[in-house]
């Protein structure tokens, strides 16, 4: 018998080469292949073209924001530790395509990648080195037409070397209008004015012809109270209807001579000034043309001006050019702000958040000015478009000490527009020590003039609230030496003036500016005024009193009619004012005796 047998188990089938092997069935080499190559590509586009992007956005932006032509050598954009660097920026000075305004070497910083996916750029710590202004360039800077500037240059105080010769004055008269004569003849034709309305109004305000018959109405009155009783009854009653119409027309009467006496002190005024204002056209035309103390502080504030006006302008200008990046363009809507891009379209539309970040932020900036006197360090803090949303203003300080040709040097101030409807700007400039050289002051052929070196100590201080501006400059110069260049063949007034100015060894200069920012006016004030009256007071003083009594006489025969006419007018006038005054007596006659007519007494 037999024992069961077990079949045998069939036989494995040969293995397909064909076939993966189990780790290969969970990976597709073609999507790894595709996904490598696309990664590649990727990054070598990456390499190639994000710096490139990133370099050409720059300079396309600033150009359009400055007007000139700005320039970047380089862009490298990290993404391990996000973060840029940028070299070698140039911003050309609109005003002169061959120098640029501002050149930096190196600016570099880190951001927030987690605010980045918020599409808020958050920079903690920015480093910019190798600030300078000035420098030259290779190639212009100019990008074709450039726009009228913003701002409006203020008046300034043409440097005129005063001559010594004595004007002709007829020609003077000829060509100048006299204040005076205006004066007088818009006033004649007041005073005729006045004159032609009193005279209407007089007819029909009550007169002498009008009293008689009030008095002739009294006495009959009077009369009748010889009639007995009734009669003294009646005429009472008469006599009191009489007295209300006699005060009415007193009442009139002195309205009209209150209004009257009103205006005659203003027209009287008037008179005053017109006679005095001969005496304001002398001062006002000698000064423009003599040698007088005034035309010499017009000389000193002229040299002063150019020099100064020209910086102050430079500072506004730019200060107006970055006036569209200190706030943005946000307009509340319920509890969102809409936001219009500086360029682009479209509106960003910005929802309250519970921790509020601006959506352009840099925290703090450290700065190193390369200027020839040495490095000048500083630090920005809170750079944002959007002050309301992290409440706090953009404030700034810069220092430098021991440096060549300065002792020190120190700015400071804010820029406020934490509250939108009421922006507030302000900054503070104190140097010491610094070496002033070769400042050119006039450039007029008749007396160029220099100051050679000085010494400079100078104190800024500026305000600006919105469009207001109020700023005050105070400069002391010591150790000053200033050349002039006096020619052999100059005249005696060009030669004391020369001598003047080489003998000045300090100096202190004073400047109020205020206006606007669009329009300012700079008012000037230095020791130079009491250095040149000194210098040509006494020698120019016979040449300013013979002019000023030849122009006087001249003055005279244009006036002297035209007021002397003014004065007779203005006399006819009185007639009126004691016409009045003698309606006003008669009035008054009539209503003696304590309001019955002639003193009549009444028996009870």
């Amino acid at each position: 018998m037999t024992g069961d047998r077990t079949p045998a188990a069939p036989a494995a089938p040969p293995k397909s080469p064909q076939q993966p092997d189990g780790a290969s069935r969970w990976i597709r080499w073609p999507g790894v292949i595709a996904f490598t190559v696309v990664t590649v590509l990727l990054a070598a586009v990456w390499w190639l073209l994000v710096d490139g992007l990133i370099e050409c956005v720059i300079e396309r932006t600033g150009t359009q924001a400055v007007g000139a032509k700005v320039e970047l050598a380089a862009a490298d954009l990290t993404l391990i530790s996000l973060g840029l660097t940028l070299t070698g920026l140039q911003v050309t000075d609109p005003d002169a395509p061959m120098t640029n305004a501002v050149e930096v070497s190196r600016i570099s910083f880190l951001m927030d990648g987690l605010n980045l996916l918020r599409r808020k750029i958050i920079i903690n710590d920015m480093t910019v080195d190798g600030v300078r202004f000035g420098t030259p360039r290779k190639t212009s800077g100019a990008i074709g037409k450039q726009e009228p500037g913003v701002v409006q240059k203020a008046a300034r105080t043409k440097f005129v070397l005063p001559s010594a010769q004595i004007p002709d004055v007829k020609e003077i008269l000829a060509k100048e209008e006299l204040q005076s004569l205006k004066l007088a003849e818009s006033l004649r034709a007041d005073i005729q004015a006045e004159q032609d309305r009193w005279k209407q109004q007089m007819a029909e305000l009550p007169n002498k012809a009008k009293f008689d018959d009030y008095k002739q109405r009294l006495d009959k009155v009077k009369s009748s109270g010889n009639g007995g009783l009734g009669g003294i009854v009646g005429g009472a009653g008469e006599a009191a209807s009489i007295q209300k119409d006699i005060s009415q027309d007193i009442d009139k009467i002195t309205a009209a001579k209150k209004t009257f006496e009103g205006n005659l002190v203003q027209l009287r005024k008037r008179l005053d000034e017109a006679t005095k204002a001969p005496e304001e056209d002398l001062r006002r035309i000698r000064d423009k043309y003599a040698l007088s103390p005034q035309g010499l502080a017009n000389m000193s504030s002229a040299l002063i001006d150019g020099p100064l006006g020209d910086r102050i302008e430079t500072a506004l200008r730019w200060y107006a050019k970055l006036q569209p990046y200190l706030q943005s363009s946000g307009e509340r809507k319920g509890n969102a702000e809409v936001v219009k891009p500086l360029r682009g379209n479209g509106v960003d539309v910005r929802f309250k958040e519970q921790a509020p970040l601006p959506d352009f932020l840099i925290r703090t900036a450290k700065i190193g000015l390369d200027l020839a006197a040495g490095l000048v360090s500083g630090t920005i803090r809170n750079i944002t478009p959007d002050q309301p949303v992290l409440g706090t203003p953009t404030t700034f300080e810069f220092s430098g000490d021991k440096l060549t040709g300065v002792q020190s040097l120190k700015l400071n101030g804010e820029i406020n527009r934490v509250d939108p409807a009421k922006p507030h700007d302000a900054a503070a400039l104190n140097v010491r020590g610094y070496r002033l050289l070769n400042l050119a002051l006039s450039t007029d052929d008749s007396l160029p003039v220099s100051v050679k070196e000085a010494w400079t100590d100078l104190d800024l201080k500026a305000d600006l609230r919105g469009e207001a501006l109020d700023a005050d400059l105070a400069a002391t110069l010591q150790s000053v030496r200033i050349t002039t260049g006096t020619k052999p063949d100059a005249g005696a007034v060009a030669k004391a003036v020369a001598a003047a100015l080489s003998d000045v060894k300090s100096l202190h200069v004073k400047a109020d500016i205020t206006g606007t920012v669009k329009q300012y006016d700079v008012r000037l004030s230095s020791d130079l005024d009491q250095v040149l009256k000194q210098a040509l007071g006494k020698q120019m003083q016979e040449q300013v009193n013979k002019f000023e009594g030849q122009l006087r006489t001249a003055i005279a025969e244009k006036v002297n009619k035209p007021l002397g006419d003014l004065k007779s007018s203005f006399g006819g006038l009185t007639g009126i004012g004691d016409e009045l005054n003698a309606r006003l007596q008669q009035a008054g006659g009539l209503t003696e005796g304590g309001g019955s007519p002639g003193g009549l007494k009444l028996p009870f």
